[in-house]
């Protein structure tokens, strides 16, 4: 066994950390990755351990180097893939959509601000009379409402 766990360079479907489990184990990938789907489903305990893991983890040709630039440099590339990935997904949908992806962008950066500051209050104690557990649903009706609407228009 190696004596570091580190990202796996060839059995990687997101960033490695199942693989790199599996080989410092020594045991099937496939099982890590159902492990990781399990643990989804338990108050999403599943999406912050790979989260984390893929964070503190090094990769195979970086296991010397020192912790804190092994995140920092994990970080900078979980920014980078986020952003690319952003971008085409905003590509993609201004392709389909015929729309400018600059206004959908601006959209959805006010719904998340504003999500993120009802969350924030909440957390704070600020806004007593919020019930989280009906963020969601109402997320949810209101995006398929604006869908609609726009729909029949």
């Amino acid at each position: 066994m190696s004596t570091r766990i580190t990202k796996s360079k060839t059995d990687r479907v997101i960033d490695g950390v199942c693989g790199g489990l599996a080989e410092y184990y020594k045991i099937d990938p496939v099982i890590v990755r159902l492990i990781f789907v399990v643990l989804l489903f338990i108050n999403g305990i599943g999406f912050f351990l790979y989260i984390i893991l893929a964070i503190i983890m090094p990769k195979p040709d970086k296991q010397d180097q020192p912790p804190k630039e092994t995140i920092q440099e994990n970080v900078q590339d979980m920014g980078e893939r986020v952003k690319e990935a952003g971008e085409g997904l905003g590509m993609a949908i201004s392709k389909n959509t015929g729309e400018k992806h600059s206004h959908r962008a601006g959209w959805f950066g006010v719904i998340l601000i504003c999500l993120g500051v009802i969350l924030l209050l909440d957390k704070l104690n600020l806004i007593r009379w919020f019930d989280k557990d009906l963020l969601w649903p109402v997320i949810i009706i209101l995006i398929g409402v604006w869908l609609l609407v726009r729909r029949w228009r």
